[in-house]
């Protein structure tokens, strides 16, 4: 019994996310789709949990060494070994299923897509922390846990990678892979101040940082998606 529950705490928040955002579709994706890219975005995330494990402890050993610049190392561990390689496997996640797919044809399906993989990430994610904990959890504890998961970190995955999901449409509108870029490093940019301000979320000021954070990331992506929906259908 424990266990489902766990799986089931576990996937709730990335579901309820996701199906919030694929309402946001006027013209639905497949279903087959919408679960590969979901998938490949659950492998991509067991790619990064040992790609961030050896690169950590690279970082922790030169933090010991060089002492004097552990911002430095902070800043590394934060935004280039979780940030960035986070955004670009969610990224991956979806091109490579998707790249030329003829679905790929209306500027949202783009948002919905990476949502799609972020979500799926997400999802690996949360299975990950979920089966780590001890076994004597009390069922109570496990909800508030995935509750928290929900309006944070998953809610976080969804708006960084539904951004770039809007970059990557102008990007395809323009011919232009500098759009792209430059949403990889916005996207990579809100994620790398999540994870500096999640550790201070006890105190006041950080706390308040953290939602003006995440609100002015909801904004982003909602402002994004009601300008690509004035945009017209793009054939990839």
């Amino acid at each position: 019994m424990i266990y489902a529950s766990l799986f089931a705490f576990a996937l709730l928040p990335s579901l309820i996310w996701l199906f919030y955002y694929l309402r946001k579709d006027v013209h639905p994706e497949p279903k087959y789709l919408i679960i590969t890219v979901f998938v490949a975005g659950g492998i991509s995330a067991a790619m990064g949990y040992f790609f961030q494990k050896e690169a950590s402890g690279i970082i922790t050993s030169l933090g010991n060494s060089f002492p004097d610049i552990l911002f430095l190392w902070s800043f590394l561990q934060g935004f280039l070994v979780v940030a960035f390689s986070e955004e670009l496997l969610k990224y991956l996640s979806f091109a490579l299923p998707m790249r030329g797919h003829s679905e790929l044809d209306e500027p949202m399906d783009f948002v919905v897509y990476m949502i799609t993989a972020a979500m799926g990430f997400a999802a690996a994610e949360n299975l990950l922390l979920f089966f780590s904990l001890s076994p004597e959890t009390l069922l109570p504890d496990i909800a508030y846990t995935s509750f928290i998961r929900f309006i944070s970190a998953v809610f976080l995955h969804a708006l960084a990678s539904g951004i770039l999901g809007v970059f990557i449409a102008y990007s395809w509108r323009f011919s232009r892979k500098d759009i792209l870029l430059g949403g990889l490093l916005f996207a990579t940019s809100f994620h790398g101040l999540y994870n500096f301000l999640v550790p201070k979320i006890d105190t006041l000021f950080y706390f308040v940082s953290f939602a003006a954070l995440l609100f002015a990331m909801a904004l982003c992506l909602s402002l994004g998606i009601k300008k690509l929906r004035k945009m017209k259908s793009i054939c990839v």
